[in-house]
């Protein structure tokens, strides 16, 4: 997905500040990329390609079964919005995989590697163990740039490292709600 200027003028702006912490290592040390997913989520839910992907695509999907008196599709299009909702829930609130907001910006994560120095980037949920002498780099903020935040959003994002996720176990779904 290409991404605009001023996108990545953020994504340039936030990795130029991080250098100035790089640590050098020696060629042959591995380093992780790690991610707060929750905060990935919550960034693409509230730019405008998430919102226009939320609503646009269910509202284009609808419209066409309306037209086409397909009920089975619009009975599957009922039971789509409240399942959605739940899986945001799970991941901007949890540590729910964020699988399809990845794919969003897979052509991106090459870049952010290559700048952080990482040979792999993955969410700081789904790292259950690493050895300690394997360093661990957070891209978060150049993820999160990527989807040009507000400044409301960045502050929500900025609020969310002092916030446990809640269990994934406890995201119970409450089609009612």
């Amino acid at each position: 997905m290409k991404r605009s200027i001023l996108a990545m003028a953020g994504v340039l702006s936030l990795t130029a500040a991080s250098f100035g912490t790089a640590q050098e290592l020696p060629d042959d040390v591995m380093q992780i990329g790690t991610f707060d997913s929750r905060a990935v989520a919550l960034a693409y839910y509230r730019s405008p390609d998430g919102i226009a992907r939320m609503s646009g695509e269910w509202d284009q999907k609808w419209e066409e079964a309306e037209a086409a008196g397909d009920s089975a599709a619009m009975e599957e299009l009922k039971l789509f919005k409240p399942s959605f909702q739940h899986l945001m829930h799970q991941q901007v609130f949890s540590t729910g995989s964020i699988c399809n907001v990845l794919r969003e910006i897979d052509d991106d994560l090459a870049m952010i590697a290559a700048e952080a120095g990482v040979s792999v980037i993955v969410s700081q949920w789904e790292l259950p163990y690493t050895d300690p002498d394997v360093p661990l780099v957070d891209v978060t903020p150049q993820i999160v740039a990527l989807f040009a935040a507000d400044e409301e959003t960045a502050n929500y994002v900025a609020q969310m490292t002092d916030v446990e996720p809640v269990p994934l176990e406890e995201m119970l779904y409450q089609p009612e709600h």
